[in-house]
């Protein structure tokens, strides 16, 4: 099995909540920076951010064992989520 036991990556969660008095509406605003490539990805829903941040995390562990190989642990059993 071809392992690479440890990859370092760094994400930063920035928010902005912006309040609207015509509308009395908050609107929440989240950027995902992935400080390794320098992207950015804006996002309106928290659902969405989590979502993108779960998909960065996955390919990260397909970095350390590939896909295709056995994989005793998947991902949902070795990561622990809120």
């Amino acid at each position: 099995m071809n392992i690479k036991p440890v990859i370092h990556s760094t994400f930063i969660i920035r928010s902005q909540a912006e309040y609207s008095i015509a509308t009395q509406t908050i609107v929440l605003r989240c950027l995902l920076e992935d400080l390794a490539t320098g992207q950015h990805r804006g996002f309106t829903d928290v659902d969405d951010l989590l979502a993108a941040l779960r998909a960065e995390l996955t390919a990260l562990q397909h970095q350390i064992i590939p896909p295709n190989q056995s994989n005793p642990k998947s991902y949902e059993e070795t990561m622990t989520w809120p």
